[in-house]
This record gives C-alpha cells, structure tokens and sequence, in this order.
C-alpha cells in the first residue's frame, strides 16, 4: 500500500469514526429519533400491504361473473343447458357457465375450508342452480345495456332471480381508491417526518460539535470531509429505522396470517399477499433517501458560516 492509499484508508476511517461518535456521544436522542421514524415508517408500510391485499381482493372478485341467473327449483340439467346455449347466443356474451345445486354446495364448502361442514345444515333452497354469466367489454363498460339485458333474462320462466354486481364493483372500486389514496398520503407524511426528524437531530449534533468542526476548518479540512460525517449519520439512522419498520411489519404479517389465513377464502381471496422484494428495496432506498435529504437540509447553515 503506497502512501496515497494509506491517506485515503485513515480518511475513510476517520470519518466513519467521526459518524459513530455523534451516536456514542447522544444516544438516547437517536434511540428517540429512529423510533419516531420507524412508527412513522411502520404505519405507512402497514397501510401500503392492506392497500396491495384489498386490489388483490377486488381484482378476485371482478374477474369473477358479472351477471349471475338463479334458476327456479325443479330446472332440469336438459332446460339448463338449452337456456345456457340460448344466453351464449345473445351478442356481449363471452363466457355462460352451469352451477348445479350440489356444485354451488360443494363449492361453498371448498370456500369455507375448514368450516365447510356448515354446508350441510343448510336447506337444499340455500343453493339454487345458477348460471354466472361473463360479459364482453362492451357490456362491461355500459350499465344501461347490462340492466336492459338483465331485464330480458328477468322474463324467461324457469329463472328466479337476476343478480346484477354494478352498485357492488362501484364499491369496491372506491374502497380500492381510498386505499391507494390513504397509502400515497401517508408515505408522503412518512417521508417528511423522516426528513425533519433527521434535519432536527442531524442539527443538535452539529451544534453540539461546533467546536470540533472550527478546529477542523483551521487545519485545512475541505467542506466535504466536515459534512460527510453527518449525511452518513442521517442516512444510516433513517434506514435502520425503516429496516426496523419492515422487521416489525413481518412479524405482524405472520400473526395476521395465522388469524385470518382461514378466512381468506371465504372472502374470495388467496393468501394474504406481502410486500414483493422489489418493494421492500425501494422502501429501504427511500428511508435512505429520506435521511440524507435530512441531514443535508440540517448542515446549510454549516455551510454559510
């Protein structure tokens, strides 16, 4: 190692001693200041995996049928496949399937999964023979034509019931939005925290180490080796606090799916999804981000003086 290599090395090493020593010297302060952020961090990764879970939801239940006929009791096999190709002949319709009674039976078991047995206590009248009708693109973007065409299947004699989805979607659809919407806000709200937090923190050790930064100054120390220290020591709290966020928000995942990873079919859903690789990446590269905005906001005032 030539003697340029061993200056850079013993810089290198100063300054990280240099970041670690502001946690040594406060470290109740910082202990606060990552358990802020992390709440912070936590409560807007918590709402971002309801909000994935909820549109994984809801797209289940909109790739679904959109129309659903009940047949009236005593239909035979041989009338519900004639009404099904009858139905599959009407122009905006893509796809006509047959539920008999003890299909629709076995499937609200299959749903229930260990609470299928309920099925059985249930009236034969509970499960009526169905047809789930899939509609093409035109009639999926029309209400009009959807309810004219749930009028004319309403008139044929062996059905019951037309069973229409459109005030139901619409709901999910603002469900859906509203948990988007509250996911944006409040990582929005968590990264100006961050940023503040780290500013205010990042400024007290500042202030706390005048001395050493005018002595520092004095020997010919450039701008950059004065600051560096501190940008280290909000980026790195930052991202612990944001590690500790997504540590925390596992651990509540687990225990939420052990709570309610037998009700999910019922509701029409798989499993309870998690935040993807991806995502947690881009968390971690935001709480970074977030603490070095922070600290480089806390040090302008360094810099003028």
């Amino acid at each position: 190692m030539d003697v340029s290599e061993g200056k850079t090395v013993y810089r290198v090493a100063h300054i990280l001693l240099r970041a670690v020593s502001g946690f040594r010297r406060r470290p109740w302060l910082h202990f606060f200041s990552m358990f802020t952020l992390a709440a912070a961090f936590l409560s807007f990764t918590a709402t971002l995996t309801v909000a994935l879970n909820l549109n994984q939801l809801i797209s289940g239940w909109i790739g679904n049928s959109e129309m659903t006929v009940y047949l009236k009791e005593g239909t035979s096999r041989e009338e519900m496949t004639q009404l099904q190709n009858a139905v599959l002949a009407i122009d905006g319709i893509d796809k006509v399937s047959v539920t008999s009674r003890e299909a629709a039976r076995a499937q609200f078991a299959r749903d229930l999964g260990a609470y299928g047995d309920i099925g059985a206590t249930l009236p034969k009248s509970a499960f009526p023979a169905s047809l789930d009708i899939f509609l093409s693109d035109a009639l999926t973007h029309s209400s009009d034509a959807r309810h004219q065409l749930a009028a004319r299947l309403s008139k044929v004699n062996m059905i019951e019931e037309v069973e229409l989805y459109d005030d139901w979607f619409e709901r999910l659809s603002a469900m859906s939005t509203m948990g988007r919407t509250a996911a944006w806000g409040l990582g929005i709200l968590a990264a100006v925290v961050a940023i503040l937090v780290v500013a205010a923190t990042v400024r007290t050790g500042v202030s706390a180490r005048r001395r050493e930064i005018s002595v520092m100054r004095f020997v010919g120390a450039t701008q950059t080796y004065v600051r560096l220290p501190f940008l280290i020591e909000g980026a790195f709290e930052a991202t612990v606090a944001m590690l500790l966020a997504l540590l925390a928000l596992h651990y509540m995942m687990n225990h939420v799916d052990s709570v309610l990873g037998s009700i999910m079919p019922l509701l029409g859903g798989g499993n309870i999804m998690r935040l993807t690789s991806s995502i947690v990446l881009l968390l971690i590269l935001g709480g970074f981000m977030a603490g070095l905005i922070g600290a480089r906001l806390s040090l302008r005032k360094l810099e003028e003086a």
